[in-house]
C-alpha cells in the first residue's frame, strides 16, 4: 500500500522523486554534510541518479539554496513495487561565504621545542583553495637532485588561519653571525611546517597541517 501512493506521488516522469527526509551533520573542522533520503521509480534510476560533484541547487528537492553544497555520494536500494530508496549526500558548507575556523591543537611531543615547549602544533581547517595552490606551499627539501645553501627554506606557519589566530613563535626568526666571521651561526626559523595533506570534499580541501619551532646551527672555522 505505502509503495503504491509513493509510486503514485512519483507520477511517470522520468526525473520524477519524492523527498522523505533530510538529516544535517557538522564536522568538528565546519565542514558540513546533508544527507536526503529519496524515493524513484526503479526503471528511472540511471536518469535521476546525480553525478559526484552536481550543485544542490540543480538536484535537491527541499526548496533551500546552498550554492556551495554538491553531491559527494550516492546509495541505492531497490524495494518492492517498482520504487527504488535513493540516499544523496551533499557536502560543503551551507553559508554562502567565509570559511570556518580550524581546529587548533597543541600536541607535546618528545624531542620538540628550541626556546619554547616541546610541543607541536596541528591545524585542520577547510579551506577553499584548489589543490594545485595547496601543493604549491610544499616546497622540496633535499630530493638528491638538487642544490642547495647550507640553509633550508622552510614553510613559516601563518598567522592567521581562516581569520583565527594561530600561536606565535615563542621567540622572532632571526639569523645570528660570529664577529671575524669564526664561530657558531644560528638561524632561528620560529614554528614552521613539519608535515601538510589534505584531502579533496566537494569544492573544498581539508587540510590537516603540523607546525614545530625549527633553528639550524653550523660551525664556521
Amino acid at each position: 500500500m505505502a509503495s503504491t501512493i509513493i509510486g503514485n506521488a512519483i507520477g511517470a516522469s522520468t526525473t520524477s522523486k519524492v523527498l522523505q527526509r533530510q538529516n544535517f551533520n557538522k564536522e568538528p573542522n565546519g565542514l558540513e554534510t546533508i544527507i536526503e533520503s529519496y524515493a524513484i521509480k526503479t526503471v528511472n534510476r540511471d536518469v535521476i541518479v546525480p553525478a559526484r560533484l552536481t550543485n544542490y541547487n540543480s538536484f535537491s528537492s527541499s526548496g533551500k539554496s546552498y550554492s556551495r553544497m554538491v553531491v559527494e555520494s550516492v546509495a541505492t536500494e531497490e524495494q518492492d513495487g517498482g520504487i527504488t530508496q535513493m540516499t544523496v549526500t551533499f557536502v560543503g558548507l551551507t553559508s554562502s561565504t567565509g570559511l570556518p575556523p580550524p581546529i587548533v591543537r597543541i600536541i607535546p611531543s618528545a624531542g620538540e621545542g628550541v626556546y619554547g615547549p616541546p610541543i607541536v602544533v596541528e591545524a585542520e581547517y577547510v579551506t577553499d583553495v584548489s589543490e594545485k595552490q595547496y601543493m604549491a606551499g610544499l616546497r622540496a627539501q633535499n630530493n638528491a637532485v638538487e642544490i642547495r645553501a647550507i640553509w633550508q627554506t622552510k614553510i613559516p606557519m601563518p598567522s592567521l588561519i581562516n581569520g583565527f589566530a594561530m600561536p606565535q613563535s615563542p621567540r622572532e626568526p632571526f639569523h645570528s653571525s660570529p664577529e671575524g666571521g669564526v664561530g657558531i651561526i644560528e638561524r632561528y626559523h620560529g614554528y614552521v611546517a613539519l608535515s601538510k595533506s589534505c584531502e579533496k570534499r566537494g569544492l573544498f580541501l581539508v587540510a590537516r597541517d603540523t607546525f614545530h619551532e625549527f633553528q639550524e646551527v653550523a660551525f664556521i672555522r
